[in-house]
């Protein structure tokens, strides 16, 4: 039976402009997506539902969160990953695959998790993730998050897709597509490559819109070694990934599309006809606006908020960072705490100032206890900083022991912050010159240094 000349649209619901189309949501029952030639995905569409209907918030980044889950989330989930394994299907046929791209983002939710392993049991809650808007693609490439407004359009036959572009915010990485999935899937019969065509770019040749041609090579067998012809044996499906102006209002690129397809037909409106007014439309056309308003101002509210909580989520990094970066991060708390900061002759340290009190401070993050060689590194700095500076100064320690584990885990009798060696040799010093110099800091399940 020949397949269905129609085109499937999923992500958006397409007006009935055309006979020939059949639209359907992400959460709806898809058809088998093997019955067309043309198919058209609208990810983007996911994110703009869950934020309209207010079900989500931002939790970083590209990573949101539910309020709550039900069955249409896990729907979306499995037609997500129904869609990538019917294309991997597909890609060896003269198919056609347009996307209207955008960065994909995550959305979690939160399980309770149950431990065990301790001697009373504990319970924890832990975000996974449910939907990552990606998740229908056989293939990935990184973007570079950047504005620009010159766009030229290599392929004339897009350049009604493209007229009423006037920028961009991101483009594609050059040579850093992905196609693992793909050279797996067709690994014991071909070897699978693909070629990249440029739709758009950047003034500077910077790819905006770009066609995957997947190439499928026959493979050459000898007794040592196995090699692939370099020329293609056929070329299979094509992966159309196109920008998009405004993800609320998907449908003129769809319509663009489908006229380009020939799926659609239509006549370019006289410029008389502007001047009528069918009852409603000014109605319709004010309330679209003020829609269009609230918005921007959403958008733009969320973007100062997406920035503050940048702020305020990246004190976090105290509890699981080591090195400079947990360093940096302990330095910027001092700060936030009103506490004066300055650098230090020894490398890599800081100093602190209290009451007119000058401290050198050495930072640790241990994926086990801060030890007695901790201590020892810095009673080595302090001896750095009074042979160079002559200066007798204090000396703190802040120890993030067992970083990497979850902070009701941590500090318990089988994971303790500092070994018991560390504490006999902190406390030993008692007995010597260093007794006002070392300092114990632990970091408990608060966050709040306690000495």
């Amino acid at each position: 039976m020949e397949r269905k000349e129609r085109v499937l649209v999923i992500g958006t619901f397409n007006s009935q402009d055309s006979k020939a189309v059949d639209s359907y949501r992400w959460w709806s029952d898809l058809p088998n997506l093997s019955d067309y030639k043309t198919i058209i995905l609208d990810p983007t569409r996911i994110l703009n539902d869950y934020l309209y209907s207010q079900r989500i918030t931002l939790s970083s980044g590209y990573k949101y969160l539910f309020s709550k889950t039900d069955d249409q989330d896990w729907k979306i989930q499995s037609n997500l990953r129904l869609v990538k394994r019917k294309l991997l299907e597909m890609l060896q046929f003269d198919e056609k695959i347009y996307v209207l791209y955008t960065r994909p983002i995550t959305i979690d939710y939160i399980v309770n998790v149950q431990d065990n392993n301790s001697e009373v049991p504990k319970s924890y809650k832990k975000a996974v993730e449910l939907i990552n808007t990606g998740d229908w693609s056989p293939i990935s490439i990184q973007t570079n998050s950047e504005i620009g407004k010159t766009i030229k359009v290599k392929d004339d036959s897009y350049q009604s897709y493209f007229k009423e572009f006037k920028q961009w915010d991101y483009y594609f990485i050059p040579d850093s597509i992905d196609s693992t999935q793909i050279e797996n899937y067709y690994s014991r019969k071909w070897k699978v490559t693909i070629e990249q065509k440029i739709i758009a770019s950047s003034n500077i040749e910077n790819s905006l819109a770009t066609e995957f041609i997947t190439c499928f090579h026959n493979w050459i067998e000898n007794e040592e070694t196995t090699s692939w012809e370099s020329q293609p044996s056929f070329i299979g499906a094509k992966l159309v990934y196109l920008p998009i102006i405004d993800s609320y209002s998907p449908k003129p690129h769809i319509d663009s599309l489908l006229v380009k397809i020939g799926i659609l037909e239509k006549t370019p409106p006289p410029v008389w006809v502007n001047r009528i007014v069918v009852p409603g439309q000014e109605s319709l056309l004010s309330e679209i606006q003020i829609k269009k308003q609230q918005l921007e101002s959403l958008n733009s509210v969320i973007s100062q908020q997406e920035e503050l909580l940048v702020e305020k989520t990246n004190c976090k990094k105290i509890l699981f960072e080591t090195g400079l970066d947990l360093q940096d991060h302990v330095k910027l708390c001092f700060e936030e705490m009103g506490i004066i900061t300055k650098p230090s002759v020894v490398t890599d340290e800081f100093m602190i100032v209290i009451n007119g009190i000058e401290s050198l401070v050495e930072v640790k993050g241990n994926i086990k206890s801060i030890t007695k060689d901790d201590i020892a590194q810095l009673v080595v700095d302090l001896g750095v900083h009074l042979k160079t500076t002559h200066q007798d100064v204090k000396g703190l320690l802040i120890g993030n022991g067992w970083r990497l584990e979850p902070l009701e885990l941590r500090d318990a009798a089988d994971k303790p912050i500092f070994s018991r060696d560390a504490i006999r040799v902190a406390e030993s010093q008692y007995w010597f010159t260093f007794n006002d110099r070392i300092i114990q800091s632990i970091l408990p399940n608060t966050g709040r240094p306690k000495s």
